[in-house]
């Protein structure tokens, strides 16, 4: 007997084409994509739109994507409640908590923008205290949250805000931490003698917090290996590799773990650089399996694949960090992965690359705007492109670049850009 075919499967891209682009919809479309599959003779070039939802499961997708939005919004009400219920008996810090926490829960999801919305709220309820530490713990979070958005010199005013609390207040260990975050910003916008600084004058206030002492090691070791000093880098993961193995701190030491394998790397060593990152992901489920984490590990091997010239191993790798990234919705690692297999394309000669580099910009463009990181996705492309000699279309990219990055006001950003600028014009 013949059995009737089922329904086709639904190709990701026009089912989210299907779907309006409105916010009551945003966790239903992220869990289609999250719960995509790819077919076995799926084309090379396959980004996550070219994925596939099985047709006979929709509906089944949906009540799980249902289950899952009312368990988080229950949450969100949970902490709503709860700061209601403290305004009632007089305790504002323990509603100012419970909004952060609503954050928190927030930006684990990846929604930023909402996760903005209650710290912010919070924020401003805290500053109606006289107990200065929970507007000093909510300036954190939103410095943490703006750095992570790309928004260095915002991230940067909440992080100075916190330490000017933490200190007058005589609070060293929130000063220390106000001191790493305004250290991890400077890194982030390459000033390396700006996040020395903020590192060293973080380790004064850490005090008897060893935790805290392992992690500012970690940032000075990243900076010093960033910086080219690769002695110095090595002696600061050392000793923070050595300090957090004493403490027992699994995500210490898988982060320091990974800090080795980049300083390796650096030094092109590249056996020994992938056998720290191995490593690191082995100890990863005794750190919580956090995602996140996981995905910048597994961005450094497929990174360091593609800088020893083992394309299909490099390939390879993009294609299982992909199946992460798309599972638990990490948007901008998944545009970075993109990015990687789109110079992978390139080395091979390969212009049909080109396909990673516009599913990056638009994954940069969805409902959590990156335009820091669409930056940095237009200086790759326009990399990619001279690469195979397309002048024009190399210099129309960068000078989108340069456009973005003078909009955030980034100077030394756009000094980066002018200066591929001026290698073009002199290469061409």
């Amino acid at each position: 007997m013949i059995q009737e075919a089922g329904p086709p499967p639904l190709r990701v891209e026009r089912a989210l084409r299907l779907l309006p682009d409105v916010d009551a919809l945003a966790p239903l479309r992220a869990f289609l994509v999250s719960n995509s599959r790819v077919l076995p003779s799926a084309e090379p070039y396959h980004t996550v739109g070219k994925r596939y939802l099985p047709s006979r499961d929709l509906k089944w997708l949906v009540s799980k994507a249902v289950a899952q939005v009312v368990g988080h919004l229950a949450v969100l009400y949970q902490a709503a409640v709860e700061a209601l219920e403290c305004e009632e008996r007089g305790d504002l810090t323990g509603a100012v908590r419970a909004f952060v926490r609503a954050g928190e829960r927030e930006e684990g999801v990846g929604r930023e923008g909402q996760a903005y919305e209650w710290y912010d709220h919070a924020l401003r309820l805290a500053e109606e205290l006289r107990d200065r530490r929970p507007e000093i713990d909510t300036l954190r979070h939103l410095g943490r949250l703006q750095a992570t958005r790309g928004a260095f010199e915002e991230a940067a005013r909440f992080h100075q805000r916190s330490l000017a609390l933490a200190e007058a207040e005589l609070d060293h260990g929130s000063a220390a931490l106000a001191c790493q975050g305004l250290g991890e910003v400077a890194q982030l916008q390459e000033t390396w003698q700006g996040a020395v600084s903020w590192y060293t004058r973080g380790l004064k206030y850490a005090e008897n917090d060893r935790q805290l002492t392992a992690y500012l090691y970690l940032g000075l070791g990243d900076v010093a290996r960033s910086r080219g000093e690769q002695d110095v880098a090595a002696d600061w993961l050392r000793r923070s590799l050595e300090l957090f193995q004493e403490l027992g701190r699994a995500e210490g030491i898988v982060r320091s773990l990974n800090a080795w394998g980049l300083l390796e790397a650096l030094r092109q060593r590249y056996a020994e650089a992938l056998a720290y990152y191995r490593e690191a992901l082995a100890r990863l489920p005794g750190a919580g399996r956090d995602a996140g984490l996981e995905m910048a590990i597994r961005l450094n091997i497929c990174q360091l694949f593609l800088d020893s010239g083992r394309l299909p191993d490099a390939e390879d790798e993009i294609r299982r960090a992909e199946e992460l990234a798309i599972a638990r919705n990490l948007t901008r690692p998944l545009a970075r992965l993109y990015v990687v297999m789109g110079k992978v394309r390139g080395r091979m000669g390969d212009d049909s690359g080109f396909v990673f580099f516009e599913k990056a910009v638009e994954l940069c463009r969805g409902m959590e705007e990156s335009p820091r990181l669409e930056a940095e996705i237009y200086l790759e492309y326009g990399r990619f492109r001279r690469e195979l000699g397309d002048w024009e279309e190399s210099r129309a990219y960068l000078e989108r670049a340069r456009e973005i990055l003078e909009t955030l006001g980034d100077g030394s950003a756009v000094s980066r850009v002018d200066s591929e600028l001026g290698q073009q014009h002199f290469s061409g």
